[in-house]
Order: C-alpha cells, then sequence, then structure tokens
C-alpha cells in the first residue's frame, strides 16, 4: 500500500526494538524519513537501521535521549529538527512493563517509576509536538501505542501499569479531542500479545501454552503493528480521530 508519507518525517519513541522497531520499519517502508529515539541504541540497533535506509531509501537518524524527562524531550526534538527537519508524525511508544507487586506492596518510586516511562513520557513527547505544529501552523498525527490492560483488568499485581496506559489512552483522546480542528490528529493502538526478540521465543513450553489460548491462534508480529501506525499517521485516515485500534488478535472479545 501505497500510503504518500515520502517526504514526511516522524519520531518514534522506544524505536529500537520490539513494537517499536516494527513502527520504524513500516514507516520507513512507506517512504517516510524516521527518527529511532531511544534510551541508547546497541550495535544491533545501529546495524538494522542502516540496512533500513539503504534497502527503504529513507533517512533513519537514531538518537538517545531519556523521554520521561521534560528538559531531554525539548533537547531530542532540537536534534531531530536539525537533522531532518519539521516532524510530521509522532509515534509514542516508549514505555516501561509492569512492576509486578500487589497493590499494597508497591512503593511510591515504583508508582513513579510507571507514571514516568509509561504515561508522562507521551505527555511530554506529545505537548512538544503540538506546540510546534500550532507555532508552525501545520497539521501533523500522533499514534499512542496503548495496551489492552487499560480496557480488560484481568491481570493481578499490575495496577501501576494498567493506570498507566488508562491514563494514556485518555491522553490520546482528550488530545484528540482539542487538537482536531487544527489538523493535528491523535490515536492510539492497543497491541496484544506481542511476539519480539524478548518475549514468547518459539519453542519454549510457556510459548506454546500461550498460542494455544490465543482466538487466532498467533501472536501478533511488531510489523502488523507498524503498518497500523504507518496508516493512522497517513492522510488515508484522515478521519479516524481519537480511535484505539484494536490490534490484540480477538484477545479482548
Amino acid at each position: 500500500m501505497d500510503l504518500h508519507l515520502t517526504g514526511k518525517t516522524a519520531i518514534v519513541t522506544g524505536g529500537g526494538r520490539g513494537i517499536g522497531k516494527g513502527c520504524v520499519t513500516a514507516l520507513a517502508e512507506e517512504g517516510a524519513n524516521v527518527i529511532v529515539a531511544d534510551l541508547q541504541h546497541d550495535d544491533e540497533t545501529l546495524a538494522y537501521i542502516k540496512e533500513l535506509a539503504e534497502r527503504t531509501g529513507s533517512k533513519i537518524v537514531p538518537l538517545n535521549g531519556d523521554v520521561s524527562s521534560e528538559e531531554t524531550v525539548a533537547k531530542l526534538y532540537e536534534e531531530a529538527v536539525e537533522a531532518l527537519g519539521p516532524i510530521d508524525i509522532l509515534v509514542n511508544n516508549a514505555g516501561r512493563g509492569a512492576i509486578r507487586k500487589p497493590f499494597h506492596e508497591l512503593t511510591t518510586e515504583d508508582w513513579r517509576s510507571v507514571q514516568e516511562i509509561t504515561l508522562n513520557s507521551q505527555f511530554f513527547m506529545s505537548r512538544e509536538f503540538v506546540k510546534r505544529c500550532r507555532t508552525e501552523e501545520r497539521p501533523g498525527s500522533i499514534v499512542n501505542v496503548l495496551s489492552k490492560s487499560a480496557f480488560t483488568t484481568n491481570s493481578k499485581d499490575n495496577t501501576s501499569y494498567i493506570c498507566a496506559k488508562a491514563g494514556a489512552a485518555g491522553l490520546t483522546r482528550g488530545v484528540a479531542n482539542e487538537m482536531a480542528p487544527f489538523g493535528i490528529r491523535v490515536n492510539g493502538v492497543i497491541p496484544g500479545y506481542v511476539q519480539t526478540e524478548r518475549t514468547y521465543p518459539d519453542g519454549e513450553p510457556r510459548t506454546e501454552r500461550m498460542r494455544a489460548l490465543l482466538p487466532t491462534g498467533k501472536f501478533t508480529t511488531p510489523i502488523e503493528i507498524g503498518r497500523v501506525v504507518a496508516f493512522l499517521s497517513s492522510d488515508a485516515a484522515s478521519q479516524i480521530i481519537g480511535a484505539c485500534i484494536d490490534i490484540t488478535g480477538g484477545t479482548m472479545l
């Protein structure tokens, strides 16, 4: 599918691996130039970025930064614009996994850590993006990576993560409502059980037990999520605003 993203520039947070890597790949394959923002980039990630740039012809630039820091976010945008010009697309993917503790055993630091990395990063990145779009009178697209935990809270010892992702879902709809009149669209995607470099390795008993429980009989892959993100980032999705797209393979039914 040609989504006409050639000439557009995107930032993907947490873009070095997993779902973020799938988003970077899909956007680059559709012609967008991409800033891959992450805390750090290992040799494997840098090699992949080089290969993807050569294969697609897109400019792909790795930048380091902690997007849960307000000061770092401002600096990251400056570096991104200097490298590739104005940003058209923001994909908020960075986050941390759950701190698995019963609610009454969560420390204040546990709570703050999850909220800062998973929710505050989306706020800081989105606010800076919107400020720049409004100042420059430019349209833009934000896609937030959410979680089924925000909508189905059946997992135990997971309250801090549930609250962070529920906040991200609220952020998605709230900003979408405010910014739609200015041509800034905001949407979210809800991944299901995703098979990445670190989760659900083939051949392990746990992986096969989980696979058997999935309605489709297969895990979601990062590139499948990335392709939906690329679509939502394009003018083909111009009437999709404030949506939270279920990519869980039926696990929320």
